[in-house]
């Protein structure tokens, strides 16, 4: 059908719904509607109609109206009836949709048309499917497949598509004519592929999960469905296999199952010191598994030791990637506002808390004629601080609170903060480390969400700070194009009055300064980097850099990476390359299916040095506003090419840049 098309011709019988419902859902269509079976019969009698809808929740209903019809019957169906779909389609319905408030209901009108075209082309449609089509959709479907031939020694591969091929590693040179075992090595688990045999030996089909291996040598999970074909005798001649890489989805569960044993393995540890806090680290460690989410698990654990009689106020705070204060994620029990609003200053020795983080060792205080942290609200005078690690990894620390003042309550809490009490929490800090470590690798594997981190770097030597110094003014990112010589420019704004390419400095770490022509009256140059610059090692992190300001006192800068461990090696990087780097803030970034990183990714891997270049000074310069900003003949010149060549350059650029966002985000 296509646009031309009628619209079809529609009788609507409403047996067991709401009419009214119904008429406003089928309104774009041309429609009657009767009450009635029989009614619907006497109008079929004699009168070309296109499609029944038949709203009814008995299958005699559908038959009926089916004997008298050759236009496709579509049965709505109550969601909570007794006809079910399998009834409606064996009383001869073509479709059914269910009687829902949801986009299954509202898409009726497209359902009817979709059974209308396909009782009047289907067989068409069917006929047009060739060997040739068919032998295309195997070569470009989006799983490996194999066909092996029974009749020859050892089923020798016969055929391999394109996705094994990158599956694989292997191309089909080297693929044909070999037995498909080939791709097995040392770790392949040897029952498995024995079940593989066996079903192949017995003419049956299987389907197995191998661990298998590439040309390169790289293993991979790789689930193998096989199937005998036969021929016209009834022989198997053939065997097809289809191969789907499935190596996230067994890691993501290898995962989940280490992340349950070493919560195990800490339980097990903890119920020696059970009996001194009745049920506490048996019901944080329960809550360990049962917890869905990071911040689940963290709310649980402050909850339960909340609830315990010797404290009375729990938190969690984010150590992780080291900000430099620590304020409370998660807390629970009698806090007020104190709790919310506490900021503690990670390098104060003074600070229980700040001493945990420092050490990574359980610490514990009492300030009887004061708050635990100084200049704070907090109304608790005795404090134990917990370090959350796993391995060498500080997550984050779990503060404990209780009142200890002598004038309230000295005789119920005078034990709590003793040497065993430590102990357990230490304890505890690990368990919970250990499952924040399991949750952040599950997501590392599963989930599409980015880090944000805004980075501080108070290193004069740096080469834009210098340069912004020379100039006594501040510079402001506009964006970054990298050149294949391993040089990155970096498009910098400066006032009006600043002439940046003039300045006298050292020219250490910057090989050149241009001007470029700009619409309006704010300075635009191209900084360009040597390799080895702090911007280089974002791009080598697989970062992002969204903003950047630079002056005489030091840089700042907000960059995206893909996740924790990605940052935490990139700070490590950052502080061997300049002194003074200290991580601001931190955030997490909720990402669509393709990120707008991935996305310029892929449009820049797929643009030229110049045509990347061209694109950005037209945009910075405001080429593409009316009137002009710049002229191509000014662009042309700050590229020092030809305005020809320049607009050859820009006009590839805009057409690959507009294909790919058609490409990928279809009208």
């Amino acid at each position: 059908m296509n646009e031309s098309t009628p619209l079809p011709r529609v009788l609507a019988v409403v047996v067991d719904a709401d009419r009214g419902r119904l008429e406003d859902v089928l309104s774009p269509l041309p429609v009657e509607t009767v009450s009635s079976v029989e009614a619907a019969r006497r109008r079929l009698r004699g009168n070309s109609i296109d499609c029944v809808v038949v709203a009814s929740d008995r299958a005699d209903d559908i038959e009926n109206l089916h004997a008298e019809t050759a236009a496709p019957l579509v049965a709505v169906v109550p969601e909570d009836g007794y006809l079910s779909s399998a009834d409606a389609h064996d009383a001869g319905a073509a479709d059914v949709v269910p009687l829902v408030d949801s986009n299954l209901f509202e898409r009726l009108p497209e359902r009817i048309r979709s059974a209308v075209a396909w009782r009047r082309y289907g067989t068409e449609a069917s006929g047009q499917i060739t060997e040739d089509l068919k032998e295309q959709a195997m070569d470009e479907a989006p799983v490996g497949i194999t066909i092996a031939d029974c009749s020859l020694p050892d089923l020798p591969l016969v055929y391999v598509n394109e996705a094994f091929e990158s599956l694989t590693g292997y191309s089909a040179e080297a693929a044909l004519g070999r037995n498909c075992r080939y791709l097995q090595g040392p770790r392949t688990n040897l029952e498995q592929v024995a079940e593989l045999r066996r079903a192949i030996e017995a003419e049956e089909s299987a389907s197995v999960e191998l661990l298998n291996y590439r040309e390169s040598g790289e293993t991979f999970w790789n689930r193998v469905d096989v199937a005998p074909l036969s021929g016209p005798d009834g022989a198997v001649t053939h065997y097809v296999g289809f191969q789907t890489d499935i190596t996230e989805r067994v890691r993501a569960e290898a995962a989940a199952e280490q992340y349950a044993a070493r919560v195990e393995e800490e339980r097990t540890r903890l119920q020696t010191l059970v009996d001194h806090i009745e049920g506490l680290l048996e019901d944080v460690t329960s809550a360990l598994v049962r917890a869905e989410t990071r911040q689940d698990l963290e709310a649980t654990v402050c909850d339960r030791v909340a609830e315990t009689e010797q404290f009375d106020c729990a938190w969690i705070g984010d150590c992780d990637l080291s900000p430099a204060t620590i304020v409370p994620s998660e807390w629970a029990g009698s806090t007020g506002s104190s709790i919310e609003a506490l900021e503690i200053d990670r390098d104060d020795a003074t600070d229980p808390t700040a001493r945990a983080v420092q050490t990574r060792t359980v610490q514990s205080g009492t300030v009887p004629d004061g708050p635990v942290h100084e200049d704070s609200h907090v109304p608790f005078q005795s404090v134990i601080a917990v370090p959350l690690i796993h391995r060498e990894t500080l997550y984050g620390v779990l503060t404990v609170y209780a009142d200890t003042n002598p004038d309230t309550d000295t005789d119920s809490n005078s034990d709590t903060l003793n040497e065993e009490i430590t102990a357990v929490f230490g304890t505890l800090g690990r368990a919970v480390g250990a499952a924040i470590d399991a949750f952040e690798s599950r997501r590392s594997l599963l989930s599409d969400d980015v880090l944000e981190l805004d980075v501080n770097v108070s290193d004069s030597t740096q080469p834009l700070v210098r340069l912004a110094a020379a100039a006594g003014c501040q510079l402001q990112y506009e964006g970054a194009v990298p050149h294949d010589d391993g040089t990155l420019s970096l498009f910098v704004s400066t006032p009006p009055s600043t002439n940046l390419d003039e300045v006298d400095f050292e020219p250490d770490g910057v090989s050149e300064v241009t001007r470029l022509p700009r619409g309006d009256n704010i300075g635009l140059y191209d900084v360009t980097l040597t390799s080895g610059s702090l911007a280089h090692l974002v791009a080598d992190a697989g970062g992002r850099i969204t903003d950047l300001e630079a002056d005489k006192h030091g840089c700042r800068f907000t960059t995206v990476v893909p996740d924790r461990t990605v940052g935490r090696s990139l700070l490590d990087d950052l502080k061997s390359a300049a002194d003074g780097v200290e991580l601001r803030a931190v955030r997490d970034r909720a990402a669509p299916p393709q990120t707008p990183r991935e996305f310029v990714a892929s449009l820049s891997a797929e643009l030229t040095d110049r045509q990347h270049t061209a694109l950005q000074l037209a945009y910075l310069g405001g080429f593409f506003e009316w009137p002009h900003g710049v002229t191509g003949d000014e662009l042309a010149d700050a590229m020092d090419i030809s305005r020809a060549t320049f607009h050859q350059h820009l006009r590839a650029a805009e057409r690959k840049l507009v294909s790919g966002f058609f490409e990928r985000h279809p009208a």
